[in-house]
């Protein structure tokens, strides 16, 4: 009888922690700060900045994306010209950094490709604060 009366409120823990999730799981918004610091150390250093890749021991075609100032300095490579920029605020979806993330063949990072919400997040940024937080705005 104790028994029984232990597995049911164990099973009601678990309902009601799965039920707890489900507003989670369910999130449409994506709230996140469409910041450098943000794009930087939530998504472009954990998934970008692996040693082999992206990092500043590697600095995979010339990108590293492992601090700040790396990244930020990694996204200004081709500054003179808007059209080789790795960040195009005056073209976002034509941005090298947005492509990379979207693209069927050669899509980064390879072992599998960023979550939408990382994605939406990212063409955000460079929408809104990428030229502010790179100071390339006029």
């Amino acid at each position: 009888m104790v028994g029984a009366m232990v597995r049911a409120v164990t099973i009601g823990r678990v309902v009601l922690a799965g039920l707890a999730a489900l507003p989670a799981c369910d999130q449409t918004e994506n709230d996140r700060p469409p910041t450098l610091p943000y794009i930087t150390l939530a998504i472009l250093q954990p998934y970008c900045a692996q040693g082999v890749c992206h990092s500043s021991y590697r600095k995979e075609s010339g990108y590293a994306f492992d601090t700040l100032d790396a990244a930020r300095e990694s996204l200004l490579i081709g500054r003179s010209g808007a059209a080789t920029r790795l960040v195009n605020p005056d073209e976002p979806e034509a941005s090298l950094l947005y492509t990379v993330l979207v693209r069927k063949i050669r899509r980064m990072p390879y072992d599998a490709p960023l979550p939408d919400k990382d994605i939406e997040l990212v063409l955000r940024w460079i929408e809104q604060k990428a030229a502010s937080d790179l100071g390339l705005a006029p």
